[in-house]
C-alpha cells in the first residue's frame, strides 16, 4: 500500500473505531449500577467493609470519602487527629477496591441541606480510572476501562481544559446585552441545585452584580458550609455544542473557599444534563453529552415560593425554614426563618422527602396551603407560587 493510501486508511480506521482492519466490539463495562436521583443528585449503592450505604457520585470532589461519624459506627478505624482512614473493601456494583484510603468528612451540613443522611462521596480519585457513563433517563451508571473505551455516536463533545486535573470544561457564558465570554466550569455531579454557580472573582470581573432581577440568597451548601451570594438568570451557557438557555445561576458574594477561587470560574451541575446521557471520558479529557431525542433543553427552574428549607431533628424529619427571599410569595404571606413546616396541602412534612417538598414549590401559578409551627403557635398561610427570576 502506498504511504498516502496507508495514511488515509489509518485515518478512516481511527474515525470508525477500527482495530487491525476490523470494527471494535462494543466496550464492556467494568461495573453497571442503578442510581437514585434523590434531590437531583446521583446516589449509587455501595458496600463499605460489609456495610451497605448510598454514596453520592461527585465528579467535582478530589478525594473519595466517608462521613466521619458514620464510618466510626460502621467499624472503620478512625482517629480524631487523622483526616483519612483505610477501609478493607469498597464495592460499587462489580467494582471492588481493597485496602483503600479515603478521606473523612463532616457531612452533617450536607445531610441537613439535602434532607438525606449522607454516608459518603465517590470522587475523582476513583472515577478518573474509568470512562463514566451516566444515563439520567435510565438512572444508570456504567464504568468502563478508560484505556479500552471508545465512543461512536453523535453526542456533543466538550473538552477539558488542558491544565486541569479535575474535569474542568471549556464553556462560554452569555450575559444579556453582551458578548459571550469564555468560562472554565468544573463538571460537578455533586451540585444538584442551581444549573451553574460562578465564583466571586468571575462575577466581579463581568459585572454580574448589576444584573436584574437578582435574588440575595444562599446559593448552595458545600463541605465547609453554606455558600452565599445572589441568584440571576443568564441568557445562555454553552458547553461545546450543548446550549442551555436562560439558566438560573448562583454568583458568589464572598471570597472564601470555592467561591474565592481564581483557577476556575464556576461549576456546572446535574440539572444541565437531566434527561441526557453524559460520558466523562477521563483518558481523552472530554465529556460527551447525548440529548434525548424527545428531550428539551433544561429549564433550570428555581424555587417559586421564596423558601429555603432544611431538614433537622431525629432522622431529619423536621422541615424548617432556613431563609426567606425578600418580596417573595412566602415573605408576602408572613413566613419567617425558623418556622417549622408541618403541612403542605394535605401532606405531612415529616412523611414527605424534602426533595418532594421542594418540587411542590416549583409549579408556577399553583397555590399551596402551608401550615407552620412558630414557637407554640400554628400559622396557616396560602402561598401562590410564581417565578422569582
Amino acid at each position: 500500500m502506498r504511504p498516502a493510501a496507508r495514511a488515509t486508511a489509518l485515518a478512516l480506521c481511527l474515525t470508525a473505531a477500527c482495530w487491525h482492519g476490523s470494527p471494535l466490539t462494543a466496550p464492556v463495562p467494568v461495573a453497571t449500577v442503578p442510581f437514585d436521583a434523590y434531590g437531583g443528585a446521583i446516589y449509587v449503592p455501595g458496600v463499605i467493609d460489609g456495610d451497605s450505604a448510598w454514596l453520592m457520585l461527585d465528579t467535582g470532589l478530589s478525594r473519595t470519602g466517608l462521613d466521619r461519624d458514620w464510618a466510626a459506627t460502621a467499624g472503620v478505624p478512625t482517629n480524631d487527629t487523622i483526616p483519612t482512614a483505610v477501609i478493607r473493601s469498597l464495592r460499587i456494583g462489580e467494582l471492588e477496591l481493597s485496602n483503600y484510603r479515603v478521606a473523612l468528612y463532616r457531612l452533617d451540613g450536607l445531610s441537613r441541606a439535602s434532607g438525606r443522611e449522607q454516608r459518603g462521596l465517590v470522587g475523582h480519585d476513583v472515577l478518573q480510572r474509568f470512562a463514566v457513563e451516566i444515563d439520567y433517563e435510565l438512572r444508570r451508571v456504567r464504568l468502563y476501562d478508560a484505556a479500552k473505551y471508545y465512543y461512536k455516536g453523535d453526542g456533543a463533545s466538550v473538552k477539558f481544559t488542558p491544565d486541569a486535573d479535575l474535569p474542568l470544561l471549556r464553556a462560554s457564558v452569555k450575559i444579556p446585552g453582551r458578548r459571550a465570554v469564555p468560562a472554565r466550569l468544573l463538571l460537578d455531579t455533586g451540585a444538584s441545585g442551581l444549573c451553574v454557580i460562578l465564583t466571586a472573582p468571575f462575577g466581579e470581573q463581568h459585572g454580574l452584580s448589576l444584573l436584574r432581577p437578582s435574588i440575595p440568597a444562599p446559593i448552595g451548601t458545600g463541605l465547609v458550609g453554606e455558600l452565599h451570594g445572589f441568584i440571576v438568570r443568564l441568557q445562555e451557557i454553552r458547553l461545546g455544542g450543548v446550549r442551555v438557555p436562560f439558566p438560573t445561576t448562583g454568583v458568589g458574594g464572598e471570597h472564601k473557599g470555592f467561591l474565592g477561587r481564581t483557577d476556575i470560574d464556576g461549576v456546572v451541575g446535574n440539572s444541565v444534563f437531566e434527561g441526557s446521557r453524559l460520558i466523562v471520558d477521563y483518558a481523552r479529557h472530554r465529556a460527551i453529552v447525548e440529548r434525548a431525542v424527545r428531550g428539551t433543553a433544561p429549564t433550570c427552574d428555581y424555587d417559586m415560593s421564596g423558601l429555603r428549607l432544611v431538614a433537622r431533628g431525629p432522622a431529619l424529619k423536621e422541615v424548617v425554614v432556613d431563609y426567606v427571599v425578600p418580596h417573595s410569595p412566602a415573605a408576602d404571606a408572613g413566613v419567617l426563618a425558623g418556622d417549622q413546616l408541618l403541612l403542605i396541602d394535605s401532606h405531612r412534612a415529616g412523611e414527605v422527602d424534602l426533595s418532594d417538598v421542594r418540587q411542590y414549590l416549583r409549579i408556577d401559578g399553583a397555590v399551596r396551603q402551608l401550615v407552620f409551627l412558630r414557637d407554640a403557635d400554628t400559622i396557616r398561610v396560602a402561598v401562590k407560587l410564581r417565578r422569582l427570576l
